[in-house]
């Protein structure tokens, strides 16, 4: 039998941990200790610049186990993750609801979003029917993060007054495991994939920012702040976490 492989993108070594080979990044810096961290891409590991390979092989050995258990259950999730068919009539999860795509010439160029039913929505694009899956996800991508910045910037000027704060920018992000930040200066960073969620959802997540405004760390009078605006945070925290999203690559 093979033995099992888990290989990050930017892998620079590779070390056989138990009955698998692993080869992961390694990222020197002016930190003091090793450190481990298993993301969606695989395997990083952190080293202080002058850590022989010799300790750093040894951390890896001794924490092999755990490695292998976080590596496994990414492989897992990353199964369950659903994906996109890029063809006409094909459905995306959109505010806990579900969204169709409508290719059709005679759709507005930017894009067109109806109502259907209860969680069911329409979008026109201005594609014919047989378009290639790449021209599909490019169209429906420019529409997804012009209707991501306008949802977002609606609920950040719905929450900010009530956390007594003020946001100046905001970014979107395409990180597959942050899914905002805030700075000092008032800058807000959201991950556009938050439409997938129910809107409860990506409010917690606007919440959770905006508090940030307030108290830049997550110490107990962060989560207070949060939960003054958003008292079921725990739960939706937790729904955040538990489903997969899809993945856009063609």
């Amino acid at each position: 039998m093979s033995p099992l492989e888990f290989a990050h993108p930017k892998a620079t070594h590779t070390a056989p941990l138990g009955s698998a080979r692993v080869a992961y990044w390694l990222v020197r810096s002016s930190r003091r200790s090793i450190g481990l961290e298993v993301s969606d891409s695989g395997l990083t590991v952190r080293a202080p610049l002058r850590a022989s390979m010799a300790n750093i092989e040894a951390v890896l050995q001794e924490k092999a186990r755990w490695v292998l258990t976080k590596l496994g259950e990414r492989e897992t999730r990353n199964q369950q993750v659903p994906q996109i068919a890029w063809q006409h009539g094909a459905y995306l999860p959109y505010l806990g609801g579900v969204l169709q795509l409508h290719l059709h010439p005679a759709a507005p160029r930017g894009g067109e979003l109806l109502t259907v039913g209860e969680q069911r929505w329409a979008l026109h694009v201005n594609l014919p029917t047989d378009a290639a899956g790449a021209s599909v996800r490019a169209q429906v991508n420019a529409w997804w993060l012009r209707h991501a910045r306008a949802v977002f910037t609606e609920r950040l000027q719905r929450f900010a007054p009530e956390l007594g704060v003020q946001w100046r920018s905001l970014r979107l992000s395409n990180a597959r495991t942050r899914w905002g930040s805030a700075k000092v200066d008032g800058g807000i960073m959201l991950n556009w994939r938050l439409l997938h969620f129910r809107l409860p959802v990506l409010d917690y997540v606007v919440i959770h920012e905006l508090s940030h405004l307030r108290v830049m760390d997550h110490s107990p009078r962060f989560w207070a702040v949060v939960a003054s605006a958003c008292p079921d945070y725990a739960r939706l925290r937790a729904e955040l976490r538990q489903h997969p999203v899809p993945d856009w690559v063609i």
